[in-house]
């Protein structure tokens, strides 16, 4: 297995920043307002109800070793390297269905980063399919279908890859530009294994941030075109991916399929995204900003029905103190600001991680039930907590759930929450100091922290 290539997810995006424009009418300045109700929000359909709440996930990467069928079936939706179809019996997967009969397993794909070498066929049989090797070092993919500059030099997005070229203006090899030829390769290499529900795309955003060329010549009509000239919405590089979208979608309707990076959705081609780091305070400037992006996007009409966004962070500390059960808690109440599957992993993507608040500390998959508000959207969030959902204070939210509630702090100081009821602290194992199932009626929750409560009996 010399010259092993092994996937990794990448975000090389710049996140939107949203800036929340507040006008003031002139009783408010003259201090004469009467109170008005707030009327109901309405953040459209969020399709069927599915799988109950918190929704979880894991991202395993590891190219050769696999955790055991009990660890892995313990998450609602599971992303595995495609080339674990041909490495392991299908009973593997067969054996984590009957364990969770509602679990998804996605097949981990990148399309992009074109390989120097790789290893044996027997192990990369279907990397060996898609780009076209003889041997280890020798391919016969078309140099054409590379991304290369005018004078030749090849470009690259990753170390020791080359970038496929993806734009619908690479040429055409038997009636199909590598967009097409890609899409194909997905349906009837992966999809066809029959042990996937659906299809994680790496590196498939709008725009490629991470090229080291910022000009190259998609065409190869000898003249470099320049980064705004080949992406962003409605350019060549995102026109390519949305064909080769379109093209999956109808191969694979029922298909779950969900990309990386800042891809517009749009026609319910995708069923949704994924979010790298997300709202981690010590990658992102602004964790808010990730969260109303993330709720914004999902909330939205460009997805399939009823979506899959699935939210990743890595543990950037020692594991089981309080600053990781305090960071667990707070990715994972953000991520229930809207219907994501939170994936948890360790220093790496071969380490899955789970917490208390998880499963309740052993209530069972899915203990909070159904929200009450089905799809919050950016103006339920903007608005003062009512109908299940919205902000409590500045930076502070809350979404209520049949059997729970959910607080989120996302500002710099502590907030203190003074709640209508008593509610019960989760019982857990790992954080005893908050989850010590203590009845509680008011809280102060710690900046950037999140908190799960139980609904007590009246």
């Amino acid at each position: 297995m010399s010259g092993a290539q092994g996937p990794r997810i990448r975000r090389r995006s710049q996140l939107l920043h949203l800036a929340l424009a507040v006008v003031l009418p002139a009783c408010v300045l003259a201090g004469a307002c009467e109170k008005e109700e707030r009327g109901p929000v309405d953040c459209g359909t969020a399709g069927p109800p599915s799988l109950p709440f918190p929704r979880t996930a894991t991202t395993y990467l590891d190219q050769h070793v696999l955790p055991p069928v009990e660890e892995l079936a313990r998450y609602d939706v599971v992303v595995l390297d495609h080339e674990w179809a041909h490495r392991v019996p299908r009973t593997f997967f067969d054996e984590i269905r009957a364990l969770n009969p509602g679990v998804r397993l996605l097949a981990y794909v990148n399309v992009v980063d074109y390989p120097e070498q790789l290893g044996t066929r027997d192990y990369w049989g279907d990397r060996y399919t898609l780009w076209q090797f003889d041997t280890a070092t020798d391919s016969t993919f078309p140099a054409q279908w590379l991304a290369t500059t005018q004078d030749g030099s090849r470009v690259s997005q990753w170390p020791h890859t080359v970038m496929a070229n993806l734009t619908d203006q690479a040429p055409s090899l038997d009636g199909r530009i590598y967009a097409d030829y890609a899409a194909d390769w997905v349906v009837d290499a992966v999809w066809s294994t029959g042990v996937w529900d659906g299809i994680f795309l790496d590196v498939w955003g709008d725009r490629i941030f991470g090229a080291d060329h910022d000009r190259w010549d998609i065409d190869l009509n000898g003249t470099d075109e320049s980064e705004d000239q080949i992406y962003g919405v409605g350019g060549p590089w995102e026109r390519g991916i949305d064909r080769a979208e379109v093209r999956m979608r109808q191969r694979m309707p029922g298909a779950v399929v969900v990309a990386n990076g800042e891809r517009t959705l749009r026609g319910g081609q995708l069923d949704g995204r994924v979010w790298e780091s997300f709202a981690d305070p010590e990658v992102r400037s602004a964790p808010l900003t990730d969260i109303d992006r993330y709720v914004e996007v999902s909330s939205g009409t460009g997805h399939r029905l009823p979506g899959v966004t699935i939210t990743i962070d890595k543990r950037r500390t020692a594991p089981g103190t309080e600053q990781d059960f305090r960071r667990a808690r707070f990715f994972l109440a953000a991520t229930l600001l809207q219907n994501g599957y939170w994936a948890p992993m360790g220093t790496d993507y071969s380490e899955p991680s789970y917490y208390d608040e998880m499963d309740g500390g052993g209530l069972g998959r899915g203990y909070l039930g159904q929200p009450l508000m089905a799809n919050p959207c950016p103006a339920a969030m903007s608005q003062e907590f009512a109908d299940g959902f919205g902000s409590t204070s500045e930076g502070v939210f809350r979404r209520d759930f049949d059997n729970g509630i959910v607080l989120l702090n996302t500002g710099t100081e502590p907030a203190n929450i003074t709640l209508e009821r008593p509610y019960q602290r989760l019982t857990g194992t790992q954080d005893p100091a908050t989850n010590n199932g203590q009845t509680v009626d008011e809280v102060t929750l710690a900046p950037q922290d999140g908190l799960v409560l139980l609904r007590s009996p009246e």
